[in-house]
């Protein structure tokens, strides 16, 4: 749902609140988490803003692409076996688009004779030195003229020579960039990336020369130099050219996807923070509701001890202790019938908090196998579906469960979800009501049913709905803090900040509250130091929340301060769950990087912009 806040740099620099934009309750690393935290795909709008704000950073020197602004060396040329002799030519004053409009005269007298390659020698003379400047422009541009001609006719060898010739005897951007464009037919990359660094060199903002440069550095496969030149593409044209766009998304995805890959081979996996953990187990009944049940069990093994003691822990929301004890149900003895679908349930939850879906899955195969009506188990395979993508499969997985068991309210709750995700508001609704109309005593779908009623725009009833939820859960302070998401969203900010406030005393431990009322502090006032203090004070009681890091970044590179956001980012990063997480976090990463490129070598283009958007 996009807010209505008006988009200014500093109100754009944060995305939507948490559960209005994803319609998420547990914010825990389900499927539904890839839709709602930081790590979703950078939204390059958002990203420029940051930058515009802190592109005061780079403003004391104009860095240009060439680096020291010297002459151009002299090119050598491909084809004809005549020598010219000359000096390099003074740098061109004109710009490329200047130049792209000049024609040559194609009437002019040129002698018959020609070069061993079938070249008008007339356009190779003995020494360029004795010829005047405009003699010199007007056998370049003839050079240029047939050049193109050749490169119409797809002979790219010729029209190098002739391109090679024009720069001999007048150096611009445009013949560079015409040569490069027959390098790139050609496959040559190298050569495009010269000839594309020269044209820069010339005109800094030649926009054929950026676009060339980054697909060659595409091709070879160095994407963080392509996408600095995209970026660059991309706020000269104000973020108006689609196809730049999709570019630059491939790019960065390659790019995230390369750096992912190398480092979930050495990462050491970790559980996500409490708040996280427990929101996730807070959403299956197994894990609330039936812990006491499970408990009153008689073990037979040794292994069936260590499953009492994880369910133990997990009641009391010890989760390493309950992780490290069902591990040890399998490495220190056997386990007996009634205990092995319960261990291997519990590793799987584990196993999936941890990012390893294939684990999980293979521990859920195990309990449908013991118990192929267990609906938990149904239900968590279902969102390792959906973690890979498999949106009909996991639809399918809840559907068979509602027909084994059309009591279970999580079944429901969690089709809910998937529902939101694809944009199904309505079957969200209807299951929503369906899981509370099941266990009324179950937070999570009443303050999704409230969120998705928002999102269809039925304010009235998104109001009502958290009216009620408020009064039967008083003490719950996920209600508070997404009714106050929905507060913020409409612009009620005195009352949002009053629920935020409600949310934080009632759930300390936990950092949405103090998330929300940074991206709060950042819209309605404009207060980016308040908001980074709020970001803070959420890593001080959870310093595992990655989407707090990844705001703080935000809210750094909107103050300038490049080096710190730069590793909040990577901290961000670190803390990804899996590797999908972990792609998409990198990406926001990179991006603003890249967009801090911009605003470091082309200062003037980004003050441009950034008088453009805030007009």
């Amino acid at each position: 749902m996009a807010s209505s806040v008006p988009a200014t740099a500093a109100t754009a620099l944060m995305p939507e609140p948490a559960a209005v934009q994803s319609g998420s309750a547990v914010a825990a690393a389900t499927a539904e988490k890839a839709a709602k935290k930081v790590t979703s795909e950078p939204n390059w709008k958002i990203i420029v803003a940051v930058v515009l704000a802190s592109a005061a950073v780079g403003a004391g020197a104009w860095y240009l692409l060439s680096g020291n602004g010297k002459k151009p060396s002299r090119p050598s040329t491909a084809g004809p076996r005549r020598k010219t002799k000359g000096s390099r030519a003074s740098k061109s004053s004109s710009t490329a688009k200047a130049e792209e409009a000049k024609t040559s005269d194609t009437t002019s007298a040129v002698a018959a004779s020609t070069t061993a390659e079938g070249y008008p020698a007339a356009l190779f003379p003995e020494d360029i030195n004795v010829l005047s400047q405009a003699a010199r422009e007007d056998l370049a541009l003839q050079a240029k003229t047939l050049g193109n001609k050749f490169y119409g006719e797809k002979k790219f060898k010729e029209a190098i020579d002739l391109y090679s010739q024009a720069i001999a005897l007048k150096p611009t951007a445009v013949f560079y960039a015409n040569r490069a464009a027959c390098f790139a037919s050609l496959d040559d990359h190298d050569k495009v990336i010269e000839d594309a660094t020269e044209a820069l060199k010339l005109d800094s903002q030649y926009v054929k020369a950026l676009n060339r440069r980054a697909q060659a550095y595409e091709r070879l496969e160095k994407f963080a130099e392509s996408l600095n030149d995209y970026t660059v593409v991309c706020v000269l044209g104000e973020f108006k050219n689609d196809s730049v766009l999709a570019a630059t998304d491939r790019v960065l995805k390659s790019m995230a996807q390369q750096k992912a890959k190398v480092l979930m081979e050495t990462r050491v996996a970790k559980l996500p923070s409490d708040t996280f953990t427990s929101a996730y187990m807070d959403s299956f009944h197994m894990t609330t509701k039936g812990v006491d049940a499970i408990l009153k069990f008689e073990p037979v093994e040794e292994g069936d001890k260590e499953v009492l003691k994880a369910y133990e822990a997990v009641g009391k929301r010890d989760w390493s202790t309950a992780h490290g004890a069902v591990l040890a149900a399998f490495s220190n003895g056997n386990l007996s019938t009634t205990f092995v679908p319960l261990a291997h349930n519990l590793r799987a939850t584990f196993h999936f908090l941890l990012g390893d879906v294939d684990s999980a899955f293979t521990d859920l195969e195990k309990v449908l196998e013991v118990e192929p009506h267990n609906i938990d188990a149904m239900i968590k395979r279902a969102s390792i579906f959906m973690e890979r993508g498999d949106v009909m499969q996991a639809m399918n997985e809840y559907n068979r469960a509602i027909e084994l068991d059309p009591s279970d309210p999580d079944v429901y709750y969690h089709r809910g979800q998937i529902r939101v995700l694809t944009q199904d508001m309505q079957g969200a609704i209807d299951d929503y009501k369906k899981s509370i109309s099941l266990d009324e005593d179950f937070v999570y779908p009443r303050i999704q049913l409230g969120v998705a009623q928002y999102k269809m725009g039925d304010v009235g009833a998104a109001n009502a709905t958290f009216e009620k939820a408020t009064r039967r859960f008083k003490e719950s302070g996920e209600v508070f803090n997404y009714q106050g998401e929905i507060l913020m969203d409409s612009q009620r900010f005195d009352e949002a900040l009053e629920l935020f406030n409600k949310a934080s005393a009632l759930m300390p431990q936990s950092p949405l509250p103090y998330i929300n009322k940074a991206i709060l502090y950042l819209q309605w006032k404009q207060d980016a130091v308040a908001a980074e203090e709020q970001c803070r004070k959420a890593l001080e009681v959870d310093p595992l929340c990655d989407m707090a890091y990844a705001q703080l970044a935000q809210l750094l590179m909107h103050q300038g301060k490049v080096e710190e956001s730069i590793e909040a980012y990577d901290k961000a990063s670190e803390l990804a769950r899996t590797e999908p997480e972990l792609v998409n976090a990198i990406a926001l990463r990179e991006a603003a990087t890249a967009q801090l490129h911009v605003a470091q070598n082309y200062p003037a283009v980004m003050a441009r912009l950034r008088t453009a958007m805030q007009g």
